[in-house]
């Protein structure tokens, strides 16, 4: 958190269609009532002297809205361009943990684009922000909170609370044991100069991949962010020349009716360790998704705790270079059937659809901390995976490498005679 104003990664944008007859005051009167009602918004991210992190609820307090008028054919791709620019714009530690931008023509709104800091909501707590500011727009009441809805407050008080207490204690010794069957270097530095910047980021844009990740996920009976993580740690053991492979995953921690309301963020690395001798892709991806359903539910823990665990047990230097591989799969729980019917086999598609896969420079920093960051999402056409590397372990064009060999790894694990 205290690098936050580097961290334009941290700031996430959606863009919100404007329903017919909804004017610019019904637009400020739906976010007044989203900061009202959701706690998390109106937390301001501080570090003490000390250098711990603090987060400050406020009970009331100011939102500067930019409006801009366009004309209204150039009115999505304003909004476009508007979440684009606060993509790129990291939240600084005081503000508030919402921005907002409405885009108007002739004064009338048509969208409104939204950015959450990603310290204050995660992608499973903004699905019903999302779904309340637009049903605000749409004229409607929210209503009361949902029996059961907390706050930071109120998860605070629980996560210092006997129960709390129990379960950072589990998901320490969870770390440690994990971490100890860690390779000492997963992602070892090769000697070679970086680049500049040196931690670059590169996406693929793979309709191929959403197919085959459908199909496998579905065929096997596992998620499709499983089937990811098995090909991405089969590649790091076979370029560390390592049995073992040792991935941070960003897992969600919402397990139970308590976690799923929480509109906060909950997601938290947690280290997992992936024996991947002598087993064939599908065989790992089986091993993959056990791994990271026990993960999730063991591995959440108090940060001042871990850390003193950290440094008691690793050290500072040998911590860092146990963690530098992390994973954050963010895939849409849906399958593959019938979504290719006609075809002659999924295979086939998949081969096809490989002539549409793109690869592009996302940008680059020079403030890091993981040598090896691989992230995905997926829409109903693609899937999106970007890899961000400190070029000091992986050029660019070994990145761009990486990304293909994950992509036909896995359409590879696709037998010939899948016939739709």
């Amino acid at each position: 958190m205290a690098r936050a104003p580097y961290y334009a990664d941290l700031s996430g944008s959606y863009c919100v269609p404007v329903p017919k007859g909804c004017g610019m005051g019904d637009v400020t009167n739906a976010l007044a009532a989203v900061l009202g009602r959701y706690e998390t918004f109106r937390s301001r991210y501080t570090i003490t002297p000390e250098g711990a992190p603090q987060q400050l609820i406020v009970a009331a307090g100011h939102l500067l809205v930019d409006v801009r008028d366009v004309d209204a054919a150039d009115a999505q791709q304003a909004a476009a361009d508007a979440a684009l620019e606060f993509n790129k714009l990291a939240f600084t530690l005081p503000e508030l943990s919402l921005r907002a931008t409405v885009i108007a023509s002739a004064g009338v709104p048509r969208f409104v684009v939204l950015c959450t800091f990603h310290m204050a909501v995660d992608c499973h707590g903004v699905v019903a922000v999302l779904d309340d500011f637009q049903a605000l727009l749409r004229g409607e009441s929210l209503g009361s909170e949902p029996e059961g809805t907390i706050h930071p407050v109120d998860r605070a008080l629980e996560e210092n609370s006997a129960q709390g207490a129990q379960r950072s204690a589990r998901g320490v010794r969870y770390w440690k044991q994990e971490l100890e069957k860690f390779p000492a270097d997963p992602l070892a530095f090769t000697g070679r100069r970086p680049e500049s910047p040196r931690y670059r980021t590169y996406a693929m844009h793979s309709p191929a991949l959403r197919v085959t990740v459908l199909e496998l996920a579905e065929e096997l009976g596992v998620s499709a962010s499983s089937v990811i993580l098995a090909a991405a740690a089969s590649l790091l053991a076979l370029r560390s020349g390592s049995p073992t492979c040792g991935i941070v995953l960003a897992a969600s921690h919402r397990y139970d009716p308590a976690s799923l309301q929480y509109p906060g963020t909950l997601v938290q690395g947690v280290p997992t360790a992936l024996d991947v001798s002598g087993l064939s892709l599908r065989e790992l991806i089986a091993r993959c998704h056990r791994a990271s359903m026990l993960a999730a539910l063991a591995g959440h823990c108090h940060p001042e705790e871990l850390a003193e665990m950290l440094r008691a047990s690793f050290g500072q230097e040998a911590t860092e270079a146990r963690l530098a591989c992390v994973v954050n799969l963010n895939l849409p729980s849906i399958t593959a059937a019938t979504e290719h019917e006609g075809k002659r086999t999924i295979r086939a598609e998949a081969e096809r659809l490989l002539t549409e896969s793109r690869y592009e420079y996302a940008g680059g920093t020079s403030v890091e901390k993981e040598r090896f960051y691989l992230a995905a999402h997926g829409d109903s056409t693609n899937f999106f995976i970007t890899l961000r590397a400190d070029t000091a372990v992986l050029s660019s064009a070994e990145i761009v490498d990486f990304l293909r060999d994950l992509e036909r790894s896995l359409l590879d694990c696709l037998p010939y005679s899948a016939v739709v």
